[in-house]
């Protein structure tokens, strides 16, 4: 089975620090086999790993970009749990929508530069 995304930027990130899978999944107190399982996609990332996953790499000075969005694209599907209702209806009606390739480069643009202006 091929890497998911969240699979990808995890173990960039641990070849960039030097770290092992297993000297990762000690840190973050998961098993290799369970954490290889993750980055391949044959398991779910499950809720609280991101964050863990976060901890771990911010005692090298690391930042991975977008960790919790690129978890819920591997998981295929976005928590709605602290949204608005009108976030919720936002999410759900953008998910089901049939925009072509060019709208949804421009939202996402639209999106990316209103996370800058912040």
């Amino acid at each position: 089975m091929a890497l998911t995304d969240f699979g990808k930027a995890i173990r960039k990130a641990r070849i960039d620090t030097g770290e092992t899978l297993g000297s990762m999944a000690d840190a973050i107190g998961v098993t290799p086999s369970f954490l290889s399982s993750i980055e391949t996609g044959r398991k779910k990332v499950p809720d609280g790993l991101v964050a863990q996953v976060e901890a771990f790499f911010a005692k090298h000075n690391m930042k991975i970009r977008q960790l919790a969005e690129l978890a819920a694209v591997a998981n295929k599907s976005v928590p709605l749990d602290g949204l608005s209702p009108q976030h919720q209806m936002l999410v759900a009606g953008f998910a089901r929508s049939t925009l072509d390739a060019e709208t949804l480069e421009k939202m996402a643009a639209l999106l990316a530069a209103s996370h800058k202006v912040k």
